[in-house]
Formats: structure tokens, sequence, C-alpha cells
């Protein structure tokens, strides 16, 4: 989700209605969103700012008519508005108008070339399609207009079926920064509930409290399925607005704003009982230094929980989505010396487009 370039409210009370929606927008608090940016808007129809910020809103919550709707007021009112016509984009995707919507994506990236999301909406559309040529294109022309290298050699990897052994840290921040408000609303469509289904494992296999890191955290769903089974928490992410939802949950002991492997390069060893890992290591293809890591803030007889999307490669593969899969051959390699494998279940880890997406959840002991 993006801010766009303000504008000078009708009134000082709908500027401040405006922003104080906005926020409760970036904080996930919709209900009261809406009640904001609706005052504002029935105190200043005429602002652009604050139709476009209702059409986040819209977009957030999923309701592709009224973003598109309110998309369409801004640019009225701010026709060169390049922000507007990308999420205009959007909200056309989700309402199924495919061709409307590569439209929106060109105008906004013929409009401001150096704006990102753009480009990686129009490429991913393009790769639905089956244009994958032409994604891969399009991903060059944002590496030259300046943007993020590492992330649009990514996505053209992932398009093209190069492989590579992790997603760009920037591009994961970025992704989740923007991702937090509505993350968990989100996954809920998706079905997902691995959380869940981990610490129902590790409540199985362990006892008494326990000293656990819960890397990846986002906005703590582990923290909460792990409830009393921990007696000390932390939590490790590199997004900072996903974790500014995980301190509202009162939970966690210590949160880090870090990238994981950095972070465990520095802990100190033997520290934790258990360390979990919630489908994080989509992000990660190759986990042979992790593994290492894992097992060397773990005590003995520590436990290592997580879950991968799995495939049938001999270690692991770049997806078309951008994610990583790995098999369960190399997850028992890379555990072999360090690791007994007590449960490798497999499960569905969440549906994508109505699809169930197979995954498996480990719990592993450290030997």
């Amino acid at each position: 989700m993006v801010n766009a370039p303000c504008s000078s409210p009708a009134s000082s009370e709908a500027e401040r209605l405006c922003a104080e929606g906005y926020a409760h927008l970036e904080a996930g608090r919709f209900v009261e969103a809406a009640a904001q940016l609706l005052a504002a808007r029935a105190l200043a129809p005429g602002d652009p700012l604050v139709h476009y910020r209702l059409g986040l809103l819209y977009n957030d919550t999923r309701q592709p008519a009224l973003a598109l709707a309110a998309f369409d007021v801004t640019l009225g009112l701010e026709p060169d508005n390049a922000r507007a016509h990308n999420n205009r984009g959007s909200a056309l995707q989700q309402l199924g108008q495919i061709a409307e919507a590569g439209q929106s994506f060109r105008r906004a990236i013929a409009l401001d070339p150096s704006l990102e999301p753009p480009y990686v909406n129009l490429g991913h559309l393009l790769e639905q399609q089956g244009n994958v040529a032409a994604a891969v294109a399009l991903y060059d022309e944002a590496v030259a207009h300046g943007l993020d290298r590492a992330t649009f050699r990514q996505y053209a990897a992932a398009a093209s079926g190069r492989q590579t052994t992790a997603s760009p840290e920037h591009w994961v921040r970025a992704t989740f920064d923007n991702f937090a408000p509505s993350f968990e609303a989100h996954l809920q469509v998706l079905e997902y509930d691995v959380p869940r289904q981990l610490a129902a494992r590790i409540a199985a296999h362990t006892a008494g409290p326990l000293d656990a890191l819960d890397l990846g955290c986002g906005t703590g769903l582990c923290a909460v399925a792990l409830g009393t089974a921990a007696k000390r928490l932390v939590g490790v992410d590199l997004s900072e607005k996903m974790l500014a939802h995980a301190r509202l949950r009162a939970i966690y002991d210590e949160l880090h704003a870090a990238e994981i492997a950095t972070w465990l390069a520095t802990a100190a060893p033997s520290r934790f009982d258990l360390v979990i890992a919630a489908d994080v290591f989509i992000y990660i293809g190759q986990l042979d230094a992790l593994f290492q890591s894992a097992a060397q803030v773990l005590r003995p007889g520590g436990w290592f929980a997580f879950s991968i999307e799995e495939c049938d490669r001999p270690d692991f593969v770049l997806l078309p989505t951008g994610r990583y899969a790995q098999s369960d051959d190399y997850i028992r390699r890379l555990a072999r010396s360090t690791f007994d494998v007590v449960v490798a279940d497999p499960t569905v880890i969440r549906k994508e487009r109505g699809i169930s997406l197979r995954g498996r959840l480990y719990l592993l002991r450290k030997n």
C-alpha cells in the first residue's frame, strides 16, 4: 500500500480526519479508518487524497468495486496521479477486468517510471497470461530505470525458471511492510493454519514452558499459537510494520528488526529450547547455513519446528510464484548430522486461487 502526494484539503478538520483515517488504515484498524475517511470525504468531496485513501482502504478490505469508484474520482480530480492509476489497476484485476488493469499499470509506469509497484503488478499479470518474455523485458526495464536490481532480477528468475538461493532482503521487507495492515485478514482467506498446526506438534512432544525463538515472526501468529508453551519468547523479522503489530499483542519478551541469518550469527549459543519458523523458508531456498545457525542457538535436546512448501526436486526450487519449495530428501539430508527428524507431516499449507498447496510440517530434535 502506498501513499499519494498530499493535496490541500477543503478544511483543517477534513485534513485531520484524512490523516487519522490513514493512520488507522496503516495499523489495520479498518472500521476506524472507514469512519474517519468517510467523514473527511463528506467535508472535502473535492480533495483527491481523501478519495485515494478510501480506495486503498477498499482494496485492503477486498471491496474492489468501491475501490475502483474511489480511484476513478481521484483521477477525475488528479488525472496524472501515477499511484492512483496503479491501485486502480489492482482493483480492476480483482474484478477480472484484466485488459483494463494492464492499461492502468502501463499508464502508471508512463507517468512515473521510478514507481516500483506498477512494474511488479503488470509483470505478474503478464506472467499469468503466459507472456513470460514480456514480463522479463518489463523487469529489465524497471532495472534500467534505476529500480532495485536484486528484486527485479529475482522476479525475472522466477518467471523464466532460473534458480537463486534466497529472496532479496529489500523485497521481503518492502512486501511485508506494505502487506502488514491486511496480513491476517488475507491469511484467513487462504485458510492458513500453519502456526496452530506447528504448535500442536510441539505440545505433543515437549514438556514444560520453553525459551523460544520465533524466526520471521510477522504479526505474532506463532506467539498466539504457542500460548503458555513459551516461557520466554524472542521474535525476529525484517519488517518493522509487521513487528509493530506483533508488539500490540504484548506477548514477546524481545522483538528484533533484522534479517534472520544476520541475527542468528550474533546470537548467544545454546540460548533456546525451541526455534520455530512458520512459512519462512518459502523466502529462503538454500537452508544449509540456517540449519547450522539454528543448531548453534539451541540447547542440547532443543526443538526446531518449521514448515516448507514441498517440491519433488533434489533440493529446492524457485517457483514461478517467487516462493521457494524444498524437498523432503533435502530437509532430511540437512538434519542428518545434528537433528533427529521427529515429525515430517504432509499438510496443506494454504490455498491459492482455490488450489491447495502441498507442504510439510517438521519437528526436529537436536541430538
